[in-house]
């Protein structure tokens, strides 16, 4: 049996596909361009998105951001279904931060509320040893007092007046061990630690042996 085909009806239905495919893509690209502008103040987001469809993703700092970034998205015009796939970082209490200093480098543990105070502290750190090499252990969590980032560039502070030190701030308790670096570091540190320190903080033992 013979097909017949015409071809103009053959052009009109090949150019209207194409015409939709385009225009398809310039929507999804219209989306995700303001899905983008949307969600600019919230540097801890990701999105896809399909057609008029977005799935956003991350983790929050905090619930408060989470809600606004969902929010800010229901306002964009255009977007079709929104998919809110995001997670909230885990809360510590008490929020734990600890420096342990010896020969062979610097250990920072316990918590960091993001990753740029994280790069600040781990540079300040890199100069408080001998050696420049500091281990980060710490994890991502919400919660930290809002003197947090202060108080563990005050514990750097006093890691770098010692050859070695553990420091702890839990909450806004401290606790501090080691030997001075010499004998000046040492007068220092014991001078610093019978007045009453700053951020805050409350000191509970401290430990500092001669050179």
């Amino acid at each position: 049996m013979m097909k017949w085909f015409w071809p103009g009806v053959t052009w009109t239905a090949a150019l209207t596909s194409l015409a939709l495919w385009f225009g398809a893509e310039r929507v999804e690209t219209d989306i995700a361009e303001r899905t983008g502008h949307a969600l600019s103040p919230y540097a801890w987001t990701g999105f896809d998105v399909d057609g008029r469809d977005v799935v956003l993703k991350g983790m929050a700092p905090d619930p408060e951001s989470q809600q606004l970034a969902v929010k800010a998205l229901q306002e964009v015009d255009g977007i079709g279904d929104l998919s809110d796939l995001t997670t909230v970082l885990q809360e510590a209490s008490p929020y734990v931060f600890k420096l342990t200093k010896n020969n062979e480098g610097i250990v920072l543990s316990g918590f960091i509320p993001d990753n740029g105070m994280r790069d600040s502290i781990m540079s300040a750190a890199e100069s408080a040893g001998d050696t420049n090499l500091v281990d980060d252990q710490m994890a991502l969590a919400r919660g930290a007092p809002p003197e947090f980032q202060d108080r563990v560039l005050l514990a750097i502070d006093l890691a770098k007046k010692m050859a070695g030190s553990d420091i702890e701030i839990s909450d806004g308790i401290i606790t501090i061990k080691g030997h001075a670096l010499n004998d000046a570091a040492y007068d220092e540190l014991t001078a610093l630690l019978k007045a009453p320190l700053p951020l805050g903080l409350k000191l509970s033992s401290s430990e500092i042996a001669r050179p």
